[in-house]
């Protein structure tokens, strides 16, 4: 009777064993597979990501050209204007020899070509000269994107904060997504906090919503 029953306790033995052994290739399976999932989620967000920025770049840069046109078209009038008020006889008056919406075309272009020094130069240039021209503010807000790109986050904070003055401007919730990531790159985590919900607040149907938060929601959780 031992030796039965010594069998059967081997027996036994041998089956939990190679019980565990399945179960542990099952977890290692699953864990594997469960890798692989994260790891295909992860590479479908960044890519959805990178698609965001470039439509969000394509909308920016549609804006600006739209601009730039309305900017050509208002200093037909005014000109066109200028010569309705001429006195008859005083013939046509020398040119000014500053077009505006060129200035402002060729340092968009600079920019664009990452010559962040002369945009720079050219945008404070055409605030210097044109105040209060209709293309005044995005060339303000230019000035904060050249400084932000040299590494100046203070006095790019400081110029995107001036957008925010204009009393008419479409580039309030441009300026104000810089502003937090001005402070973001300054490590004021605090101020970039409330400069995200501000934007999230003041402009919740903006294209800048969804990613101010997310990086809103990542600080919040930092």
């Amino acid at each position: 009777m031992v030796l039965p029953m010594v069998l059967a306790m081997a027996l036994s033995q041998l089956g939990c064993a190679a019980g565990s052994d399945d179960l542990v290739a099952r977890l290692d399976a699953s864990d594997a597979d469960l890798r692989d999932h994260v790891t295909a989620l992860e590479r479908s967000l960044d890519a959805a990501y990178d698609r965001e920025k470039a439509l969000a770049e394509r909308l920016r840069r549609m804006e600006e050209n739209v601009a730039m046109m309305q900017a050509r078209v208002a200093d037909t009038g005014e000109r066109i204007d200028s010569l309705g008020r001429l006195p008859a006889g005083n013939g046509v008056p020398a040119a000014t020899g500053f077009d505006v919406a060129a200035a402002y075309a060729a340092a968009y272009a600079q920019h664009q070509k990452q010559e962040y020094e002369a945009a720079l130069t050219a945008f404070a240039q055409i605030m210097e000269r044109a105040p209060t021209h209709a293309l005044a503010d995005n060339a303000q807000y230019w000035i904060g994107e050249s400084q932000y790109a040299l590494g100046r986050f203070r006095q790019a904070l400081a110029a995107f904060t001036r957008v925010l003055s204009f009393e008419t401007t479409e580039k309030d919730d441009d300026a104000q997504l810089m502003i937090a990531r001005s402070y973001l790159a300054l490590g004021e985590k605090d101020q970039a906090i409330a400069a995200f919900r501000r934007l999230l607040s003041e402009h919740s149907d903006s294209e800048y919503a969804e990613p101010a938060l997310r990086e809103l929601r990542y600080l919040e959780g930092s």
